[in-house]
């Protein structure tokens, strides 16, 4: 089983506040919370260890009653330093097997993804050690001790070493203990690994995966929660010659000509990818969808799919939807009300969170002229965390 050891035994100094910066509320719950509930609802995870201060250990058991968390096994009391606190989760762990995967992160890091900790466990398991970091964007100089340039690093090479960093369970072990009985201490928890001679695997973090540690950091952070975007998509396609079913919004428009696509032409959710690609900063639909075609893929719904999991992957959730549909036919009169509530049913929101407009054109399109159908989406997206 793998262990997520969430460690939050600092005091938080640069923060300057009387109370650990674990504690501190984040648009309207403290940190900590959202950490946990990262590993929570990772389905790679199967337990919790949480390792924090003596002087909050009731606070913190308090925060996991109130908010029934289903996995935290052990709340640890923290060590002298970090390392010491990782190794005090490290021994809380009963019956751990070799192949089991520990995942050591910040409880101050709030804004992981669980894309993020999936990748570090995947690359653990296959090659014993992972961590997630940022590229360097900038350029790194060496400096001596009397102020001047040693050398200019090639920052191709460089990383900047962030949580969750995840390690064979068997190899953990062996790398603590041998670090605490050499006395070592290392920058990172991988760094004891690489000290008994074992490669690290980086991944590349996910970009707002901040540690939380002053108060600009709590100004960005509560940046982050407020968070919100807004995706416009487009679509359209000409009327098929041939017996082709019409479909809009999923829902079979009966006694009329379908669309010329690859797929079954639905322009309503075409429209709708495109618009929640563009809110995450996705590509167009044919990208993605040209695959699914040579799949033999048609059904446009489970082209949405891939877009759906797009926006979750990002951690948003939709908050609403516009639709606007330009064609002189058909007539959707009797099809509103079944479109939008197809699509509410799709995208996961309430059917009054989807609106739906048909205009016919006044003829000054093709569109307007009856030769196809034109649609317009927009989409509002808000943060899940």
């Amino acid at each position: 089983m793998n262990t997520a050891i969430i460690v939050g035994a600092g005091k938080g100094k640069r923060m300057g506040s009387k109370i650990n910066k674990i504690l501190l509320t984040l648009s309207g719950k403290p940190i900590i919370c959202y950490t946990i509930e990262k590993f929570e609802d990772c389905a790679g995870i199967g337990q919790i260890i949480l390792v924090v201060n003596k002087e909050d250990l009731n606070d913190i058991d308090e925060l996991v009653k109130k908010y029934s968390y289903t996995k935290i096994i052990k709340i640890v009391e923290g060590g002298e330093h970090r390392q010491d606190s990782v190794y005090n989760g490290i021994r809380a762990i009963k019956d751990g097997k070799r192949e089991d995967i520990i995942v050591v992160h910040n409880a101050a890091n709030p804004f992981v993804s669980k894309k993020t900790i999936s990748e570090a466990i995947e690359n653990a398991m296959e090659f014993g050690a992972a961590a997630v970091a940022f590229k360097a964007k900038d350029t790194i100089k060496k400096v001596n001790r009397y102020g001047f340039v040693d050398k200019t690093l090639n920052r191709e090479e460089l990383w900047q070493m962030q949580t969750p960093q995840a390690i064979e369970y068997s190899l953990a072990v062996r790398a603590f203990v041998n670090a605490y009985n050499d006395n070592f201490y290392g920058t990172d928890d991988v760094s004891l690994v690489e000290r008994i001679g074992h490669r690290i695997k980086i991944i590349e973090s996910n970009i707002d995966n901040i540690k939380i540690t002053n108060t600009d950091d709590m100004d960005f952070s509560n940046t982050l929660f407020s968070n919100s975007r807004v995706g416009l998509g487009q679509d359209s396609h000409r009327f098929a010659n041939d017996e082709k079913l019409l479909f809009l919004g999923g829902v079979l428009i009966e006694n009329e000509n379908g669309l010329e696509a690859n797929s079954d032409g639905d322009v309503v959710l075409h429209a709708l990818c495109n618009a929640l690609s563009q809110a995450v900063g996705g590509r167009s639909l044919g990208y993605y969808a040209d695959s699914l075609f040579k799949k033999g893929v048609i059904d446009s719904k489970e082209y949405l799919k891939v877009f759906l999991k797009m926006v979750g992957d990002n951690e948003y959730k939709i908050n609403n939807a516009g639709i606007m549909i330009e064609a002189k036919k058909p007539r959707l009169e009797n099809y509103e009300e079944k479109i939008k509530e197809s699509i509410a049913n799709l995208i996961g929101v309430e059917k009054e969170k989807v609106g739906l407009a048909a205009t016919s054109g006044e003829e000054l399109s093709d569109f307007g002229r009856g030769l196809g159908i034109q649609c317009f989406a927009i989409v509002s997206l808000t943060k899940t965390n």
